[in-house]
């Protein structure tokens, strides 16, 4: 709010010194010259408050959408090093382990010993598809995180250059 302020009386500074520095007129100023000076100087603190306003705004925005993509980043960093994880467990000692526990199913009736380990070997092997799905899930949310980012970061462009040059 204070830098609001701060803007808003620089604003007006600059106005009253442009207006002021303005090539003298062959008239003396009326009081209907001084009142439609004072309405152009409220309509440009209007418009710079408005567009201040908005500034604000998608400032926060982009605030939020930075937080939602660094956060989805790291998700997804943490499952591509999971997945990465299942790879490096992968060899072929434990291709041969499967092919041999599948080669004896368990008879009627009883119960199979190794179901837990041949489900873990066949992970190991095929890769989770829990996490390759979340992968594939997380990857399309951050492309779509950062596509919203750069329309916010666009229309924060766009009002820049709608704010009048200041010259030196």
């Amino acid at each position: 709010m204070k830098t609001y302020a701060l803007v808003a009386s620089l604003l007006l500074g600059t106005a009253v010194l442009a207006s002021a520095q303005s090539a003298p007129s062959s008239r003396p100023a009326t009081l209907d010259d001084v009142v439609s000076e004072i309405r152009a100087m409220r309509a440009d603190m209007q418009h710079m408050q408005q567009a201040s306003l908005r500034a604000q705004l998608l400032v926060a925005r982009l605030q939020v959408e930075e937080q939602r993509i660094a956060g989805i980043a790291r998700d997804l960093a943490q499952t591509e090093s999971e997945i990465r994880g299942l790879e490096a467990a992968r060899n072929p000692f434990m291709e041969k382990m499967l092919q041999d526990l599948s080669k004896e199913p368990p008879k009627p009736g009883e119960e199979d010993m190794f179901a837990g380990l041949r489900a873990q070997l066949e992970k190991f092997q095929n890769g989770d598809p829990v996490l390759q799905e979340r992968q594939v899930s997380l990857s399309r949310l951050l492309a779509e995180e950062q596509a919203r980012w750069t329309a916010f970061n666009a229309q924060l462009e766009a009002l820049e250059r709608e704010l009048p040059v200041m010259k030196k």
